[in-house]
C-alpha cells in the first residue's frame, strides 16, 4: 500500500498549542454570536472557572466521567446561548477525553430533526476550539468516519470477524457468544457496550483521549505483512479495555464506519462553519454579511465541494483570516479529486422539457463503465481517482500511457472527467461493465491487460494551472476538445447533442439505446 502523504496535523498541532498557550495569558475572554441574526460576534457571558480534574490520574476516571455527563447536554443548547467553558472540566490544552464525543454522538443519535443535530455538532467543535484547538481536526473526522482524505487511500482494512474476536478478548466473552448476540442486535457496538457493562474491572483505566483513539486508528491501518490482522486485532482490543460507558458503542461503530447517529457530511460541514464564527479570533465577517452563520456554512460546503481535505480547511480556519478567508485559502488543487456532478433520474423526455422550458440544453450518452476522474501534473505524473475519489492509479497503466500521449503539446496538466469502458478495438465495440470488472485491480502492467478500455472524456475540470469548475459547460467542453487527439477505441468524446426540440430529444435517446445493442 503506497503510504500517504504527511499530513498536516504536526504543523497543525504546533501552531495550535502556541495559540492556546498565548490564550492562557490573555485577560479578555473569547467573542461570540449571541444571536444567529447579528452582524458580528459579541463578547462572550462570563461565567465562573470550573474546578479541573487532574488529567493523568487513573482514579480520577470516574469523577470525569461523572462531571462530562453532567456537563455534555449543555451542548444541546442554543448555540447563540452556549458557552464553551460550561462543558470543559479538564486543563485547557490537554487531549480532549474521547467520552466527549461518544456522549455527543448519543445525544445526536436520540435527535430527529437537523437544526438540533447541526447546534450539537456546532457546540461540540467550539468546545475543541476552545479547549484544545490542536484536536480539531480528529474530532471532525472522526465525525466524518474517516482517518484521512478518501484519495490517501489510508483505510483501517478490518471487518466484523476481527472486531468481534477484539471484543471477545477485551471483556473475556465467548466468541460464539458475542457473535450470536451480534446477530441478534445487528450491531456489534451495542454487543460491546454490554458486554463492557458487565465486566468488573480491578483497577480504572486512564481516560481514553481523542488522540489517543485517532493514533490507534491510523496504526491498524498502516499494519501490515505478516500477522498483520492479529496486531490490528491486539490495537482494537487495548482500546476497549480502556473505554468505558457508552465509549465503547462508539469505537466499534467507528471501527465499522458505521456511526448511526443521523449526521451526515453537509450537517458536519455546516456546523464547523458556525462553529468557526462563534469563535472567530482571526478575523471578522466581511461588510454587507447578513447573516455570518449562514454565509460560513455556505463557504465551507463550497470549500470542501472543490477541496475535499479536511487538513487544509481545518488548518485554514485556525489562522488568520479564518473561515472568511477559505475561498482564497483552499482551492481547486490539482492531485485532489473533487466529488462529482451527478446525475437525477427522471421518467419521461418531455419532464426535460417542463424544466428547461426555452433553454437549449445538452444530451449525452451514458457509458457502462467505471467513472474516473484523471490527473495529469506538470511534471508529467499521473492520477486516477475513482468517484469515492479512491486512487485506481495502479489499475489503470494503460489509461496512463493514452492521456500522456494524446494530450496536445500545448497541454501542461488537466483533469479530465470521464467514463472508462472495456472495448472490443478489433470489431470497434463497447463492452458490459461485467467484463471491465474482471480486470485486475492493484499492481497492473501493461502485460497483464487482457481486456482493453476506451476512455470516453465529457468535462474537463482544470486546465494549464486553471480551474475551470466556475465556466460554462460549454465553455470546459470547447476546452476539452481543444486539449486531445481522439483516437478510436482509446480516448473518444462521448456522444453527445444540444436542443431545445423535443424531436430531437426523442431521437438522440433512441440513438443512444440502440448504441447499446
Amino acid at each position: 500500500m503506497t503510504k500517504p502523504p504527511p499530513s498536516a496535523f504536526d504543523a497543525l498541532m504546533c501552531g495550535a498549542r502556541a495559540a492556546a498557550a498565548k490564550k492562557r495569558r490573555l485577560s479578555p475572554p473569547s467573542p461570540s454570536l449571541k444571536n444567529k441574526k447579528t452582524k458580528s460576534p459579541q463578547p462572550e457571558k462570563q461565567v465562573p472557572s470550573p474546578t479541573l480534574i487532574p488529567w493523568n490520574a487513573a482514579s480520577a476516571s470516574t469523577e470525569l466521567i461523572t462531571e462530562l455527563k453532567k456537563r455534555a447536554p449543555l451542548m444541546k443548547k442554543n448555540p447563540s446561548e452556549f458557552d464553551p467553558r460550561s462543558v470543559v472540566c479538564w486543563e485547557e490544552g490537554q487531549p480532549i477525553p474521547f467520552l466527549l464525543l461518544s456522549l455527543a454522538f448519543d445525544m445526536i443519535a436520540r435527535e430527529a430533526g437537523r437544526i438540533a443535530t447541526t447546534d450539537i455538532a456546532c457546540n461540540l467543535l467550539r468546545t475543541v476550539i476552545h479547549a484544545t484547538p490542536s484536536d480539531l481536526l480528529l474530532v471532525v473526522y472522526l465525525l466524518a468516519k474517516r482517518i484521512a482524505p478518501p484519495h490517501h487511500g489510508l483505510e483501517l482494512g478490518i471487518g466484523p470477524n476481527i472486531i468481534s474476536q477484539a471484543v471477545s478478548d477485551a471483556y473475556g466473552r465467548d466468541p460464539k457468544l458475542v457473535t450470536k448476540e451480534y446477530e441478534e442486535k445487528g450491531d456489534l457496538g451495542l454487543v460491546a457496550q454490554a458486554s463492557r457493562l458487565s465486566q468488573s474491572m480491578m483497577r480504572k483505566p486512564e481516560p481514553l483521549t481523542i488522540r489517543k483513539v485517532f493514533n490507534t486508528f491510523h496504526l491498524i491501518a498502516r499494519e501490515e505483512g505478516k500477522d498483520s490482522l492479529q496486531k490490528k486485532k491486539k490495537h482494537i482490543k487495548s482500546l476497549l479495555l480502556a473505554a468505558t460507558d457508552c465509549e465503547p458503542l462508539y469505537l466499534i461503530r467507528l471501527l465499522q464506519k458505521k456511526l448511526r447517529i443521523g449526521c451526515a457530511e453537509q450537517t458536519l460541514l455546516a456546523a464547523l462553519g458556525q462553529a468557526a464564527v462563534y469563535a472567530e479570533k482571526h478575523s471578522k465577517p466581511p461588510p454587507g454579511i447578513q447573516s455570518p452563520l449562514e454565509e460560513a456554512a455556505k463557504i465551507v460546503k463550497q470549500v470542501y465541494s472543490v477541496l475535499p481535505d479536511y487538513d487544509k480547511i481545518v488548518s485554514q480556519l485556525l489562522t488568520d483570516g479564518g473561515v472568511w478567508g477559505l475561498p482564497m485559502k483552499c482551492k481547486f488543487t490539482l492531485g485532489v479529486p473533487v466529488g462529482p456532478m451527478l446525475s437525477k433520474a427522471i421518467t419521461s423526455v418531455s419532464e426535460i422539457l417542463n424544466r428547461f422550458q426555452d433553454v437549449e440544453f445538452t444530451c449525452e450518452y451514458k457509458y457502462d463503465g467505471v467513472r474516473a476522474q484523471i490527473h495529469y501534473m506538470d511534471n508529467g505524473s499521473v492520477e486516477i481517482y475513482s468517484r469515492r475519489a479512491e486512487r485506481n492509479t495502479g489499475m489503470f497503466p494503460d489509461v496512463v500511457a493514452a492521456v500522456s500521449r494524446l494530450k496536445k503539446t500545448n497541454v501542461s496538466s488537466f483533469v479530465l472527467d470521464c467514463e472508462l469502458v472495456a472495448y472490443d478495438r478489433s470489431k470497434q465495440k463497447i463492452l458490459p461493465f461485467q467484463v471491465l470488472s474482471t480486470r485486475p485491480r492493484k499492481n497492473v502492467t501493461l502485460s497483464d491487460i487482457k481486456v482493453d478500455v476506451c476512455i470516453f472524456g465529457f468535462d474537463l475540470l482544470y486546465l494549464n494551472g486553471q480551474a475551470l469548475l466556475q465556466e460554462t459547460l460549454k465553455v470546459r467542453r470547447e476546452n476539452l476538445y481543444a486539449s486531445f487527439e481522439e483516437e478510436c477505441g482509446l480516448l473518444q468524446f462521448a456522444t453527445s447533442m444540444s436542443s431545445n426540440d423535443i424531436g430531437d430529444v426523442q431521437n438522440f435517446l433512441e440513438e443512444a439505446v440502440n448504441a447499446r445493442s
